[in-house]
C-alpha cells in the first residue's frame, strides 16, 4: 500500500497538482493511511482537512495486488489518495460529490493503467449504458459518478493543467463561502482558461470520441425513417449527457436528411456519422435565413446506409429540449436545402 501511494503521489505531483499539505499527526508530515476493516463493499474512505491532525485515509485490509481481482490495492490507495489531493485545494472537503469521485477513479486508472479493477470496470459499462443521465446524477450512491471516469480521463489527457485548473477554481469559491454548487461553471471556466473549448464543445466532442471508440453505448430512442418527412415530438436531453440515435433508412436508399429546429433558449449540440464508428461525420449547415441546423448527404457505400448514428448532447448544466425532423432521400432523389417538417 506504502508503495503504491509513493507511486500515487509522484504521478500527481508530475502532472501539476498540488501536493497534500503535511500531515500534523502521526509520526511525520507524511499523508497516513489506515488499514482497518470497513463496512462491506467499502474499500476506502478519506476524511477532509477539518479532522483531526488533517487529512487521512482508511483502507480495507481485504484488498488484492494482483492485476485483475475486485477491489485492487493499487487502484484504491490511487484513488482515495487523489482525494487527498482534492482537499489539499477544498480544505472544507465541500466538492461536488460527482466530480469528486468521477476524477478520482479516472486518476486511478491513468496511474496503475495496467491493473484491472473488476468493480471500477463495472461501474464504467453501467455507465456506458445509461450516456443520456446527467455526469453529476448523484443518485444510488453516486453510482453513476464513478463511472464518470471516461469523462475525466478525457480531460486529464485532453491538455495538462486543466484539472489542477478546475480545483484552483473551486478552492476560490470555497475560500470566498461561496457554493460551487454542481462545479459546472468553474468547469467551463477551466477549459476556457486552458484554451481548449467551452464545456459545451468540449462534452460534444467527448460523445464523438466515445462513440469513434466503437464502445457499447446505451441508446435511448431510434428514428425509423421513409423518404416522407417525419418529426418526433418534442424531446428533452439533461444537461451534461447524451443520447445516440441510431437512424434506419430503407434498403434502397440514395441518402438521408435530418433537420433539427431551433427553439427558445439554449439548443443542443447534434452530430451525424454514417457508416459506424469508423465513418464519415457528415457537418450540419445553418440555413440563413432558417430555423435550425441541417445535417444532409448521400451515401457512398452499403457500410454507410446501414450504421447511422445522430449523436445528441448538451453540454450546459440544465437540460434544454429539442426535435428532429428526418427523412430518407429515394434511389432516384437529390438532397434538398431544407425540409418543412
Amino acid at each position: 500500500m506504502s508503495s503504491a501511494a509513493d507511486t500515487a503521489l509522484l504521478y500527481y505531483e508530475r502532472h501539476g497538482f498540488r501536493l497534500p499539505f503535511p500531515d500534523a499527526a502521526g509520526p511525520d508530515s507524511r499523508p497516513d493511511i489506515y488499514i482497518d476493516n470497513l463496512p462491506a463493499g467499502i474499500f476506502g474512505l478519506t476524511f477532509p482537512e477539518t479532522a483531526e491532525g488533517g487529512t487521512f485515509v482508511l483502507v480495507a485490509p481485504r484488498l488484492d495486488a494482483r492485476q485483475k481481482t475486485f477491489g485492487s490495492i493499487q487502484i484504491t490507495v490511487a484513488h482515495e489518495l487523489f482525494h487527498v489531493i482534492q482537499f489539499s485545494y477544498v480544505k472544507s472537503g465541500r466538492l461536488p460529490v460527482w466530480a469528486a469521485e468521477g476524477s478520482a477513479t479516472a486518476l486511478s486508472m491513468l496511474v496503475f493503467p495496467k491493473v484491472e479493477d473488476l468493480t471500477v470496470e463495472n461501474y464504467l459499462d453501467a455507465w456506458l449504458f445509461q450516456p443520456w443521465l446527467p455526469l453529476y446524477d448523484e443518485r444510488f450512491g453516486c453510482a453513476h459518478c464513478y463511472g464518470s471516469a471516461w469523462w475525466w480521463q478525457y480531460l486529464a489527457r485532453l491538455k495538462p493543467g486543466v484539472l489542477p485548473r478546475y480545483f484552483a477554481l473551486l478552492e476560490a469559491a470555497d475560500q470566498q463561502g461561496k457554493s460551487a454548487r454542481v462545479g459546472v461553471a468553474q468547469l467551463d471556466r477551466a477549459l476556457r482558461n486552458s484554451r481548449v473549448g467551452t464545456l459545451n464543445d468540449v462534452f460534444a466532442a467527448f460523445s464523438l470520441n466515445l462513440y469513434r471508440r466503437g464502445l457499447p453505448l446505451g441508446g435511448t430512442y431510434s428514428l425509423r425513417s421513409s423518404t416522407t418527412p417525419r418529426a418526433t415530438s418534442v424531446r428533452g436531453i439533461f444537461g451534461l449527457s447524451t443520447q445516440y440515435v441510431p437512424v434506419h433508412v430503407p434498403r434502397n436508399s440514395r441518402g438521408v436528411v435530418i433537420v433539427v429546429p431551433d427553439r427558445n433558449g439554449p439548443s443542443p449540440q447534434v452530430t451525424l456519422l454514417v457508416g459506424g464508428p469508423k465513418g464519415r461525420r457528415v457537418v450540419g449547415k445553418r440555413v440563413r435565413p432558417g430555423p435550425g441546423v441541417i445535417l444532409s448527404t448521400l451515401f457512398r457505400s452499403a457500410s454507410e446506409r446501414k450504421r447511422i448514428v445522430l449523436i445528441v448532447t448538451s453540454g450546459h448544466l440544465n437540460g434544454v429540449t429539442y426535435q428532429v425532423g428526418y427523412a430518407a432521400v429515394g434511389p432516384r432523389g437529390k438532397l434538398p436545402g431544407w425540409i418543412a417538417f
